[in-house]
Formats: structure tokens, C-alpha cells, sequence
């Protein structure tokens, strides 16, 4: 998946020049925003089952 991602960024930024709302730009853009809410949930997730069990 990381690097269908790296070859679409390669594509776009090869290609300025296209339509900046193409289907490859959105679908990067959603990439790196569900990887970050999956990472801010993992974290939360972790903060609250060492409350739950220790705190």
C-alpha cells in the first residue's frame, strides 16, 4: 500500500501541471489523514487500557 501511495506522489508531483483535484491527489490526502486518525485512536487506545488495568 506504501508504495502505491509513494507512486502516486511521484506521479503528481511529476505532473504540476494537471488538475490538482484529480482522483490520485484525493486519494493521497485521504491516505495520509486516515493513517494519522488511525495513529491518534491507537494512542488513545493504549493510554486508556493502561488507566483501565494500573490507574
Amino acid at each position: 500500500m506504501k508504495k502505491g501511495m509513494e507512486n502516486n506522489l511521484a506521479f503528481i508531483t511529476a505532473n504540476k501541471e494537471d488538475d490538482p483535484h484529480s482522483i490520485k491527489t484525493h486519494s493521497i490526502i485521504w491516505w495520509i489523514l486516515s493513517a494519522t486518525v488511525w495513529g491518534i485512536v491507537s494512542m488513545m487506545l493504549i493510554v486508556w487500557s493502561f488507566h483501565s488495568y494500573f490507574g
